[in-house]
């Protein structure tokens, strides 16, 4: 009994060196029939000795060498071996190895764990593998009504993240944010029906598949992304300014960027005396503030959509020339994007939240330097997640599609036998979060 399993009895044990055991054994079981045919002429037809490595045993590396007898049916002339069930053929490994592997193989990297039990990296990268691809069958989430699409970086590369915004969950990861693997990703879901709105940034791919796979929802532009556009107008305005300045000049400007990207409702009675000395004096930083300024209000006021482009045409309309050039990629920006932009003002919807799940994707990741996207991802979605559970009862829906039925018809009526169990769904990731601090 010294690996402890039933199907493998050991007949001899041997300390190889310092960090490696090797156990010589055989099955305990013995066929009696063909497993093809059920017959019993069987005849022996020699053995075969293979490794197959086990979890380690007092910080050394266990290898079983496994003396198998091969048979030959009479009946239908098939040839196999012994039965081991604690063995896995695929993998060259115990069960429990593999067990171990699927354990531990989320927390360590592939390398360092496959050394530490004496396989291949790619042993260990399949068997994480395919129990990546079990834990996807496990977890199925539930379409949302609202989804929001953005990208976070990982391991050197843009990679596309799917959020439920009416439930705040994370419900995918996706390994890069081109378009036809964005169309990939949206069939995947369930009930591709059941999405009514998407909010996104300004990415023309993620239009296009939307439109393609989702032809029936809304496109809300997040207007975080439309907003942060008036700031980096100012951020090159200034900058052009600074470069027709004295030195003398440009250190009384000290901290003008901060102050210049601040609200002006947020400035304290210091700042604003600073900031109202630098745009008296230098009449584009004027026009350049107070420009953004106006555009942020557009947002904060409670317009509906007409008012909303109303307002943002006299906004254009009074922007001096000497300003306009700084302001042009915001101006084109919005020709091109421009219904999806002022959708807002008909659905109110942000991805804000998808920015908050960003953060809380990337910390995974700062923990986990070194593993790859398939692993980040499930240890996100699966391993490392706290899920949004709810229940929901088929009793409810089988009322609703049979409303024909009479009255008289009950729960414990045959009509309703064999539907009426509850089901537990499941929404996606949740996590504490903050709301993303944005400069509106």
């Amino acid at each position: 009994m010294l690996l402890n399993l039933r199907s493998i009895m050991v007949s001899r044990f041997e300390e190889v060196n310092d960090h490696d055991y090797h156990v010589y054994a055989v099955p305990t079981f013995e066929p009696q029939f063909c497993r093809e045919c059920l017959s019993a002429a069987l005849y022996g037809h020699g053995s075969k000795t293979h490794l197959y490595m086990d979890t380690p045993m007092h910080g050394r590396r266990v290898g079983i060498l496994l003396d198998r007898k091969r048979y030959k049916c009479r009946g239908c002339g098939i040839t196999f071996s012994q039965r081991c069930d604690d063995i896995n053929d695929h993998h060259r490994a115990t069960n429990r190895l593999v067990s171990y592997i699927e354990s531990n193989g989320l927390n360590k990297t592939f390398t360092s764990l496959a050394e530490e039990i004496g396989v291949t990296e790619g042993t260990v990268r399949n068997i994480v593998g395919e129990y990546i691809t079990s834990l996807e069958q496990k977890f199925q989430f539930e379409t949302p009504e609202i989804l929001g699409i953005d990208e976070v970086h990982l391991n050197r590369q843009m990679r596309l993240v799917f959020t439920n915004i009416g439930e705040c969950t994370i419900i995918d990861l996706v390994s890069s944010r081109k378009k036809q693997t964005v169309i990939h990703a949206l069939y995947r879901f369930k009930k591709p029906t059941t999405i009514k709105y998407v909010t996104m940034d300004m990415w023309r791919p993620y239009k296009d598949a939307v439109n393609a796979v989702l032809p029936h929802a809304i496109i809300v532009i997040d207007k975080f992304h439309v907003l942060k556009m008036a700031n980096s107008a100012v951020e090159r305005g200034r900058k052009a300014l600074r470069e027709q300045m004295t030195k003398e000049e440009v250190r009384q400007l000290k901290k003008d960027r901060f102050l210049m990207l601040r609200r002006q409702r947020d400035l304290n009675a210091s700042e604003e005396f600073l900031l109202s000395g630098w745009t008296e004096n230098y009449p584009l930083l004027h026009d350049l503030y107070f420009k953004k300024e106006r555009f942020y209000e557009i947002w904060e006021h409670n317009h509906n959509r007409k008012s909303a482009e109303l307002a943002y045409k006299n906004w254009q309309i009074n922007m001096k020339p000497e300003i306009r050039g700084f302001f042009f990629d915001l101006e084109r920006a919005i020709e091109n994007w421009y219904h999806e932009i002022f959708n807002y003002f008909d659905y109110r919807i942000t991805n804000a939240f998808t920015e908050s799940a960003n953060n809380f994707i990337k910390s995974i990741a700062r923990h986990g330097r070194g593993y790859s996207f398939e692993v980040l991802r499930a240890k996100t979605l699966f391993t490392n997640a706290e899920h949004k559970l709810k229940p929901k009862s088929f009793r409810s829906e089988f009322r609703k599609i049979n409303t024909e039925l009479p009255e008289e018809v009950t729960e414990k009526s045959p009509a309703y036998s064999g539907i009426i169990e509850d089901k537990i769904l499941n929404y996606g990731v949740i996590f504490p979060h903050e709301p993303e601090k944005r400069n509106f």
